[in-house]
């Protein structure tokens, strides 16, 4: 199996855009990573859409960059959308420290009662050999998977009230875990090296595409799973690979594979649809799973097209319940922080 399928290495033109979105005037939103990259691009887009955005990351000096560029640029655009009511917002929030994440939460949940749709986009991929998060963790695990799970653990509350309120949508709450190609390159069979979470048993450039790997492959169980639970009370959850773009996603790779990979790279706008489609898209018609027919906890593909994840990774969803697995698995791994 390939790390990456020639569908999504190559995607059609896309056929959703922000043209697509209707006016999201009263709704309220998280993009974690929202300072660069697709999420800068998805965080744009709804602001110019007149939703409320809390843009979540380490860096104030960043944020406050992103927003200002965002408010300073032009709006696309649009066919039934006049801009001009959205809002900006910074949020603090550290990934790499554990202990940090409850009141990065809690300072959200002090100003908002609802939360519309979280998009857990902020990651890090090819981080050097040995990295670890400030608990201790590998840092593709940390910061990728275990820090987006503990978040959404302290906001699952408000996104089940949001989904339960007169005058929401049907499916229209949701949880997105942006994920990536190279889950594909996870351990096999389920994803996950269960019995070696740190994978620190391999290294090299092996090891590295496990590491990463794996971390996004938790991304794709976390999705299904919270699917799995409460789709039954309003929620839908999807994970999607925003497709191979030009990011700072990069920042550790060395200079002969940039330049290798650099032809092959997307415009970051493009990732940005991927993003939206998964958000807003109006397909999902029940909460019902996809292995039943229906979208919820699907995979998306580059641009906004409902796709097929790695055939190990969704067949231990599907028959070894690895989702149920993986969730009590971090929440043993995360109790003392919970």
């Amino acid at each position: 199996m390939p790390i990456v399928t020639w569908s999504e290495s190559f995607p059609p033109k896309p056929t959703f855009t922000e043209k697509n979105v209707p006016d999201q005037l009263g709704r309220v939103f998280i993009v974690t990573g929202g300072s660069s990259g697709c999420g800068y691009e998805t965080s744009k887009a709804i602001y110019n859409l007149n939703g409320r955005v809390y843009i979540a990351g380490r860096s104030a000096k960043n944020a406050e960059e992103a927003i200002r560029k965002i408010k300073s640029s032009p709006a696309s655009p649009h066919p039934n959308v006049k801009g001009g009511k959205g809002s900006l917002i910074f949020l603090q929030l550290d990934l790499n420290d554990l202990s940090t994440i409850k009141a990065s939460a809690a300072e959200f949940l002090g100003r908002e009662s609802r939360l519309d749709v979280i998009w857990h986009n902020a990651g890090l991929m090819g981080a050097p050999e040995g990295s670890t998060t400030v608990q201790d963790f590998e840092s593709h695990l940390g910061v990728n998977s275990l820090g987006p799970f503990l978040f959404q653990h302290f906001l699952m509350p408000v996104c089940l009230h949001t989904a339960s309120l007169t005058g929401v949508k049907a499916n229209a709450t949701r949880v997105i875990f942006v994920t990536s190609a190279g889950h594909r390159a996870a351990p096999k069979p389920d994803g996950v090296n269960w019995d070696d979470i740190n994978i620190k048993s391999t290294g090299g450039i092996k090891g590295g595409m496990l590491k990463y790997g794996q971390s996004k492959a938790m991304n794709i169980m976390h999705a299904h799973e919270i699917a799995r639970r409460y789709g039954s009370r309003g929620l839908i959850s999807l994970s999607l690979h925003p497709g191979s773009l030009k990011t700072n996603l990069q920042r550790y790779q060395g200079g002969f594979f940039k330049a290798i990979t650099a032809p092959l790279l997307y415009d970051q706008h493009f990732g940005g649809l991927t993003e939206l489609f998964a958000g807003f898209n109006a397909e999902i018609v029940d909460a019902k799973m996809f292995e039943d027919g229906g979208k919820n906890g699907s995979y998306v593909e580059p641009w906004g097209r409902w796709g097929k994840g790695s055939p190990h990774v969704f067949q231990g969803l599907k028959e070894r319940k690895t989702g149920e697995k993986l969730w009590g698995m971090c929440d043993e791994l995360l109790k003392q922080w919970m």
